[in-house]
């Protein structure tokens, strides 16, 4: 097997001006060559003139295409380092502001101080009894007593209400007459069950005794005065449920003057006669109807304290009266068989101001205290209560426990204690009255005094 010698040549790229020294170098043989041939014809020359302007041509294009290719290289490389200095350059800023903001931010707006004050308490109770009442004007100590206001209202209503039994029952019709006295200008007294005669032979008597004004004489004519009066049939049935009749005669006045001068007309019909079976109100029917009643009427008056009684008044609820004062009921039952009962009710009510009790025993308090204690907390509980409701009077048991210090002014504090140091701090807080202990803390760790904005100072009472 032969061996074949392969010959390597590195091709290398001419540099600038090895490129112009060989442009130079065939341009100079090819004139050379020209002027060693012989002589040719002017056709000749002038074809070997073209075909040198042509490579002449060639040689500069391929010149300025190498040559352009390094300078565009030199400035893409020179813009590339440019922009990467003046990147770098804006970030080196940017992080230096950064620094600088982290900084500032941390010097005036990080610096906190919390100060916990631990307050002494005391415990303190009060287990006694307190009068209120309307005649009391003022807070008491002596008495102990407090102020007290009376609240009442009437309610009233008519309700409907279905009836459930039936009875075989005889009814007379009822009515209303209007009696005319048409005689003298004196008054005449009619007598209860005096009658009154209808044209079809119907007696209707009156049902109480009443007095017919007399008439009037106007220019010597007699002008008749009117009374209207209440009636009763003289019998049982639906007979006697006559419609509007023009002339009731008296025959007690018969043979007499009266009997023209005194009459009656009715301007409605009678009713109610009936006899048969009829539907009734039973006892239980009753009994239901007027506990209703009595729901109802306690259901308004809890709307009435709900709207009348202001805010801040305590009401005890032995200290509420409710009765019914009247009650009525009417059996006679309606066309579909309901019968009505009406009842009328009045509550009372005395109540007295929360804030006068716990100010009456807060009182009693600092007597005991000191006048710089305040109730920090407390429970205020109401035993069962005896009340005079004719004298608007009340007493009631009371059970008081309460937890009692002397309070620190948190803002007037926050604004002494602004950029004082730690052991400062600390001698202006142990001046306070009533102070047990107190722990102070800054943040951050650096800082060593109140900051001088009470924003970022905290006081926590305990």
């Amino acid at each position: 097997m032969t061996k074949r010698k392969i010959k390597m040549v590195d091709i290398v790229k001419p540099t600038r001006s090895e490129h112009l020294a060989d442009s130079t170098r065939k341009a100079h043989f090819l004139t050379k060559d020209k002027h060693s041939k012989e002589p040719k014809s002017e056709r000749q020359e002038n074809k070997l003139f073209k075909e040198f302007g042509k490579k002449i041509e060639c040689f500069e294009r391929e010149e300025v295409k190498v040559f352009g290719e390094e300078d565009t290289q030199r400035k893409k490389k020179f813009l590339f380092l440019k922009g990467h200095k003046l990147k770098t350059l804006f970030w080196l800023i940017l992080i230096l502001i950064l620094i600088s903001g982290v900084v500032y931010g941390a010097i005036t707006f990080l610096p906190r101080a919390e100060i916990k004050i631990s307050a002494e308490k005391f415990n303190w109770e009060y287990i006694d009894s307190i009068t209120a009442s309307k005649n009391v004007s003022s807070i008491s100590l002596v008495n102990k007593k407090i102020p007290a206001e009376v609240f009442s209202q009437l309610k009233n209503n008519n309700l409907l209400f279905p009836a459930s039994g039936k009875l075989q029952i005889e009814k007379k019709a009822t009515g209303k007459i209007i009696i005319y006295n048409a005689y003298s200008s004196k008054s005449q007294r009619l007598i209860i069950e005096t009658r009154f005669l209808a044209p079809d032979g119907k007696i209707f008597y009156l049902t109480k005794g009443i007095t017919v004004p007399g008439a009037k004489i106007i220019e010597g004519k007699v002008v008749s005065s009117s009374i209207i009066a209440e009636v009763v049939a003289d019998k049982s049935g639906e007979e006697y449920n006559i419609k509007p009749v023009e002339y009731f005669s008296i025959p007690g006045f018969k043979g007499s003057a009266k009997y023209q001068g005194f009459y009656a007309e009715s301007k409605e019909s009678m009713t109610g006669g009936f006899i048969g079976e009829a539907i009734v109100p039973t006892d239980e029917d009753i009994k239901k109807a007027k506990e209703k009643n009595r729901q109802i009427l306690q259901q308004a008056f809890i709307s009435f304290i709900d709207l009348q009684i202001p805010n801040g008044f305590k009401i005890i609820e032995e200290a509420k009266q409710f009765n019914i004062i009247k009650e009525t009921v009417n059996k006679e039952t309606d066309s579909v068989g309901n019968f009505s009962v009406f009842s009328e009710a009045k509550i009372v009510i005395v109540v007295f101001q929360e804030k006068d009790a716990k100010n009456l025993i807060v009182a009693f308090a600092k007597e005991e205290l000191g006048q710089e204690f305040e109730p920090k907390e407390y429970q205020l509980t109401y035993g069962i209560s005896r009340t005079d409701f004719d004298s608007g009077r009340m007493s009631f048991p009371v059970d008081f426990q309460g937890v009692f210090w002397q309070p620190i002014n948190i803002d007037e504090f926050r604004e002494s204690v602004k950029s004082k140091k730690e052991a400062e701090l600390r001698g202006m807080v142990f001046s306070l009255p009533g102070v047990e202990k107190v722990a102070v803390s800054f943040w951050p760790f650096w800082v060593k005094q109140v900051p001088d904005d009470i924003k970022r100072i905290k006081v926590v009472i305990e």
